[in-house]
C-alpha cells in the first residue's frame, strides 16, 4: 500500500464523486443534495481527476456520463468507502 501516494487524496472528492453518480451524472443536483455550490462540487471533482490522472466524467455530452475510467474508478471505491464505514462502525463498537 503506498500511503504516501494516497496521502493526497481526499475522502471528501471521492465522496462527492459517488454522490454526482447517484444523481445520475447531475453535478446540480449532487451540490444540492451536498448543500453546496455547483461550482465549488465541480472544481473538487476536476481536482480529484487531476490528482488520479483520469477524466471521470465526459463532460462534453449531454446528459454528462461517466467515462471508462470513471466506471473503473467506481466500481472499486464503492466498496474501499463501505470498507471504510464499517471500520468506522466497528471502531464505535469497540
Amino acid at each position: 500500500m503506498d500511503l504516501l501516494r494516497l496521502s493526497n487524496l481526499e475522502i471528501r472528492q471521492v465522496c462527492y464523486f459517488l454522490m454526482v453518480v447517484e444523481c445520475e451524472n447531475s453535478f446540480s443536483r449532487a451540490a444540492e443534495r451536498l448543500h453546496i455550490e455547483q461550482p465549488p462540487l465541480s472544481q473538487r471533482i476536476r481536482a480529484l481527476e487531476k490528482r488520479l490522472k483520469v477524466e471521470l466524467f465526459n463532460r462534453r455530452r449531454r446528459p454528462v456520463q461517466l467515462t471508462a475510467a470513471g466506471q473503473a474508478f467506481l466500481d472499486s471505491v464503492r466498496p474501499a468507502i463501505a470498507q471504510i464505514e464499517q471500520a468506522i462502525s466497528q471502531a464505535q463498537r469497540a
